[in-house]
């Protein structure tokens, strides 16, 4: 599912969110915030904690936060991410956790994928994972536009508003 090429999420992405966010969900949002678009993540969980919403920031160690995690209980972890998705910058599309698990498509290293798996294990609990196209990743870099504006759109789907 995709925002569009460049295009902050729209109605297909929050089609897809729906039914997901009706049941105990926690995003986790995962980057490094000196690197460009790959803040995404954080950025994302600071405007859903800010609406009210239960969001962690991971940082780039995700596993570090097992432990909250696992109190929250969730039924559904979003996970997210930065992702090279072959599309426009901005694009979201929400992936499932073997594209992460086959060593796919995150920008971090593939040990994300054996946290998927053993938060899956340990909880029961559906997880997805919410990944945006950067445009850049480069150290010292300003998050683009586009994905400042699918920071937005997303923290407003998850807090009931978009």
């Amino acid at each position: 599912m995709s925002g569009g090429a460049g295009d902050p999420p729209g109605a297909a992405l929050a089609a897809a969110l729906r039914p997901l966010l009706a049941r105990r969900w926690l995003l986790v949002g995962i980057g490094n915030e000196l690197r460009g678009d790959d803040g995404f993540g954080p950025a994302l969980a600071a405007l859903v904690r800010a609406a009210g919403g239960p969001a962690l920031d991971a940082g780039t160690a995700p596993e570090n936060l097992t432990g909250p995690i696992r109190r929250a209980r969730p039924e559904v972890l979003l996970l997210a991410d930065a992702a090279d998705l072959g599309a426009a910058p901005g694009t979201v599309r929400l992936l499932p956790p073997a594209a992460l698990a086959e060593g796919g498509t995150g920008t971090h290293d593939p040990g994300l994928g054996m946290l998927v798996q053993f938060l899956q294990a340990e909880l029961g609990c559906e997880v997805v994972v919410l990944a945006v196209q950067p445009a850049t990743v480069a150290f010292g870099a300003e998050r683009s536009a586009a994905v400042r504006a699918a920071e937005r759109r997303l923290a407003a789907l998850l807090a009931g508003r978009g």
